[in-house]
């Protein structure tokens, strides 16, 4: 490779090197500096949208806790009836009426509920309209799809939390 570059002219032997710095320059830039100019880009616009969610999400907790601050509902009025009766009301009253079900009190705090089937999108409905409005929350759960769509078969423990502020 010397031999042949010391046989061109001193003129050529420059435009060979001054091209070869340049094709090292150019395929430097392609291939490492617009790459890292790209990702970096990106990574500002990933970060920029992060923070938009973490702002939104901060004003949302914030509304949250102020609405739960101006409920009509306080913990101490919904404590007055026992877990099991307002279980059993809720679902007397509600959409899961008709359904074929077994409750039983588990301890002083804890409920467990059985369906034999029930419609799993009643279900869900019940379970939000429990937390809701008495803060009652589900420890454990069983769900065995029915041959009937929407139906299932379930089994749960509920319990009664205490509203976090």
């Amino acid at each position: 490779m010397n031999s042949w570059l010391n046989q061109l002219a001193p003129r050529e032997r420059r435009v060979l090197i001054i091209g070869a710095v340049t094709l090292v320059i150019i395929m430097g830039y392609f291939m490492l500096w617009e790459p890292l100019i790209t990702a970096h880009t990106q990574l500002e616009n990933v970060v920029a949208a992060q923070k938009t969610t973490l702002r939104w999400m901060t004003d949302a907790a914030a509304d949250v806790q102020q609405l739960r601050l101006q409920s009509n509902t306080s913990p101490t009025k919904k404590h007055k009836q026992s877990l099991l009766t307002l279980v059993d009301k809720s679902i007397r009253t509600g959409m899961l009426a008709k359904t074929n079900k077994r409750i039983e009190p588990k301890g002083k705090h804890k409920v467990q509920v059985r369906f034999k089937t029930v419609s799993f999108t009643a279900l869900m409905r019940w379970l939000g309209q429990l937390y809701n409005q008495h803060q009652i929350e589900m420890s454990q759960i069983s769900i065995e799809r029915q041959q009937i769509a929407d139906q299932v078969k379930v089994n749960l423990t509920l319990y009664h939390g205490v509203p976090t502020l």
